[in-house]
Parts: C-alpha cells; structure tokens; sequence
C-alpha cells in the first residue's frame, strides 16, 4: 500500500471510436472503469474518478472511491487530469485512464519510488511516452492550467515546463516485462483483443 499516493482515473472521453461510453463496457460483470479502479485500489488507499457526466458513475462512490465532475467542458484529458491534481488530500497522484485493465501495482510502485522531486514521473515504452499513466505531482496544476487557457490541449507539450522523470523502457521491464500496464482501449477491436487476454 502506498498511503501518500492516491489514484486518479480519468473517465471523461467521449468514446467516439467505440461507438458508447467505454467506461460502462462489460468487463468481467462490472463496468471497465470500475474493474481499473479495484485494480488501482489494490495499491492505493484512495482513487478518484474524474468524469464529465458524474450521475453515471456515482453507483462507485464508496470510503476509497470518489466520483468528481470535471471542470472543463472541452474534449481533452488535461481538464480532467488538472481537476484530479487540485481535488488531491496527497501531494501525488497516480494518474490513469479508464479504458487500462491492466495497469500493474509493480510499474506504480516503480513509478512512486522514482519521483524524487520531480514534478512528474512518466513511463516511456517502444518510444511512446505514456502519459496518461504517470505519477503526477500538485505542483504540476499551475502548468497545466495555464496550457489549458492557451488552448495548448497536449499533454506532451506540458514537459517542456515541468521537470519530469522519464521512466525508460529497461527500467520498465523489471516490474512490467509485457508492457501491460499501457493496453488501453479505443476501439471495440481492442475491447475485444484485450478482453481476450488472461492477466493475473
């Protein structure tokens, strides 16, 4: 368990090229988001759901589970991910998307024990930065926010002001040799690939 690390799920997209909120597909007879929060939970006392349509997912909230509304309209993740930061009780945040079944308590704790005093500690596999799981710290709000009044809505442009911890991909391979941690969702092609895989 990680106490001063507490999770945060982004669950805001619109789903466009799965054709309906991913974060409500069938996953082992619970809904995706809910699968990827339990797993987080395994490891982290607290997570936090961020979404734009907060009745659809307040059947989850619970002691360790908190549902809060975006506070950005707009389609993109740094909304939810500076409303996640600002909402913290901990000055970290392990951040993820909704549609990543398989993040691993391994690459977290990997991730957590890196982040020295860097803003941000972000995994880099097969030469892609994944930014959407990433350990976050607060101090990193005051950036994000002023990118998002810019309408500069990419979250790698963010690094060139942040101080960051590029976790490289040997590195990963101790803790997450498969890279499963970065399987997400996006089309119901995936849903169905991923869905298929067996993953302790």
């Amino acid at each position: 368990m990680t106490p001063e690390l507490t999770g945060v799920v982004l669950a805001g997209g619109k789903s466009r090229r799965f054709g309906s909120n991913k974060a409500l597909a069938d996953w082992n007879g619970i809904a995706l988001v809910e699968a990827v929060t339990k797993s987080l939970l395994r490891i982290l006392p607290k997570v936090m759901v961020v979404t734009k349509e907060k009745e659809s997912l307040e059947f989850m909230e619970s002691g360790s589970v908190q549902i809060v509304q975006d506070l950005f309209h707009e389609d993109h993740p740094l909304g939810g991910l500076y409303t996640g930061l600002k909402r913290l009780d901990t000055r970290h945040a392990f951040v993820c998307a909704c549609d990543m079944p398989f993040v691993q308590p391994k690459l977290i704790e990997a991730l957590w024990e890196a982040r020295a005093d860097y803003d941000a500690v972000i995994p880099v596999w097969q030469g892609k930065r994944q930014t959407l799981c990433g350990v976050y710290s607060m101090g990193c709000s005051g950036t994000i926010r002023s990118s998002i009044d810019q309408k500069t809505f990419e979250i790698k442009a963010l690094f060139d002001g942040l101080r960051t911890r590029f976790y490289l991909e040997e590195e990963i391979k101790s803790v997450d040799p498969e890279g499963l941690s970065f399987l997400d969702i996006d089309t119901r092609e995936d849903y169905e690939r991923v869905k298929r895989l067996r993953v302790c």
